[in-house]
């Protein structure tokens, strides 16, 4: 007889083995692995409902719905145009492309229109803007600061408007238009728009509906 079959043979039955006995079932033990992350996730959710009920907002802002916040990005790049159009440069931003089927890298150049509303940037400058506010159809970035002058010092030049700057500018002007709007209703004797708030569109409109039913 070959030594394994030998050892084999001396081995106990499987059914002699003495196996642990536990009181309850392996259905019970599935069940509650089951029922105790429901019940952790009950307790856990049920909070930020109440709170997000106590902090949602009873009714809309009383800006004007086109007064408000724009995500945006900041890029640099270098002024390559200036003098073709009123307050709008030409910028070069310098930055890699990735190619899926080479599965590479190349450097690339686009060029984008940039607002700068004091005429504060000249052909070579090195600036930051940011995108978001839309200036206009094909104007949608403005300049932020200028990173490196070329020829004309900064201190000779007209300050660069800030972000704030810039949006209490649009809060002026907006309100400016308000006046003129309300003043020609008065003139026409259809009173004043109804709530005395600006046109809400029909997205908005919703949100401010199901953030107030809440």
């Amino acid at each position: 007889m070959r030594p394994s079959y030998l050892f084999r043979a001396m081995q106990p039955l499987r059914s002699s083995i003495v196996r642990p006995t536990s009181t309850s079932s392996p259905a019970a033990h599935i069940y509650s692995a089951i029922s105790t992350p429901i019940r952790r996730l009950n307790s856990t959710t049920a909070t930020p409902t109440e709170t997000q009920s106590s902090t949602a907002p009873s009714t809309p802002s009383v800006a004007p719905p086109s007064l408000r916040n724009y995500p945006y990005t900041l890029k640099t790049g270098t002024v390559v145009s200036v003098g073709r159009m009123d307050r709008t440069v030409r910028v070069a931003h310098r930055h890699t492309m990735w190619d899926s089927h080479i599965r590479k890298t190349y450097p690339k150049v686009t060029t984008y229109l940039v607002s700068d509303p004091k005429n504060s940037l000249r052909e070579g400058d090195v600036i930051e803007f940011s995108s978001g506010y839309p200036k206009s159809r094909h104007v949608r970035h403005v300049v932020e600061r200028i990173i490196a002058p070329f020829g004309e010092a900064i201190e000779d030049r007209p300050a660069v408007l800030t972000r704030e700057e810039r949006d209490a500018e649009r809060v002026a002007k907006r309100t400016v238009k308000w006046e003129r709007r309300e003043a020609r209703r008065a003139e026409g004797g259809e009173g004043q728009s109804l709530g005395g708030q600006e046109h809400v569109g029909r997205i908005r409109r919703l949100v401010y509906e199901r953030t107030g039913a809440q």
